[in-house]
C-alpha cells in the first residue's frame, strides 16, 4: 500500500462528477472523479481516483457516498500506486442549503464481529468538506471541496509538542 500521495497530514481538492444513467452499471459507481494533492511547490498537482457507490446506512437508514480512493493500473486492477484507501461522504440539507461531509481513511481488517461484519483498525484519517458546485460554463453539476486533516489528528500532534 503506497501512503506517500495520501496521508494523515493531505490538504488537497476533491471533486466527483455523477456518472450518465446509460454508462451506469449494476453495482457499479454512481460518482467518479479524483482528490488533486499539490506537491512541493511550482510541482505539478497528483491526481488520485475517486470512484463513489450509493448506500445506506445499517443501523441509521441514512444515504451515503462509500468511497473508493487509489490509482491502479489496468493491466493488474490489484496493482495500486496509490491507496486503496476508503472513505464515506454525508450529505446534510439545511433548508435550502446542500453541504456534504466525510472522511478517506487508511484502514485494516481486523477480523469480523458476530454480525459477520469487518472491524477495522485505522491508522489515520482525513476529512472531506464539500458542496454542491455547477461548472463555468453552467453545464455541468458536481461535488467539490476540500481535504484537509481531521481535528483528531491536529489534536494529536499539538499533543505531541507539549511538555505535560
Amino acid at each position: 500500500m503506497n501512503t506517500g500521495i495520501l496521508n494523515a497530514n493531505t490538504h488537497a481538492k476533491i471533486v466527483l462528477f455523477g456518472i450518465p444513467r446509460p454508462d451506469l452499471v449494476d453495482n457499479g459507481p454512481v460518482m467518479r472523479g479524483f482528490v488533486e494533492v499539490k506537491t512541493e511547490e511550482g510541482g505539478h498537482p497528483v491526481k488520485v481516483n475517486v470512484a463513489a457507490w450509493l448506500k445506506i446506512g445499517r443501523s441509521s437508514g441514512t444515504e451515503y457516498l462509500s468511497l473508493k480512493v487509489g490509482n491502479n493500473s489496468q493491466e493488474d486492477p490489484e496493482d495500486y500506486s496509490v491507496g486503496p484507501f476508503y472513505g464515506r461522504l454525508f450529505r446534510q440539507v439545511e433548508g435550502s442549503r446542500t453541504r456534504y461531509f466525510g472522511f478517506i481513511e487508511e484502514s485494516e481488517k481486523t477480523g469480523e464481529d458476530e454480525n459477520g461484519q469487518g472491524t477495522y483498525a485505522t491508522h489515520w484519517q482525513i476529512r472531506v468538506n464539500a458542496k454542491p458546485s455547477l461548472s463555468n460554463d453552467g453545464k455541468t453539476r458536481y461535488i467539490g471541496g476540500t481535504v484537509s486533516p481531521s481535528q483528531q489528528q491536529e489534536e494529536n500532534a499539538e499533543d505531541s509538542h507539549l511538555p505535560f
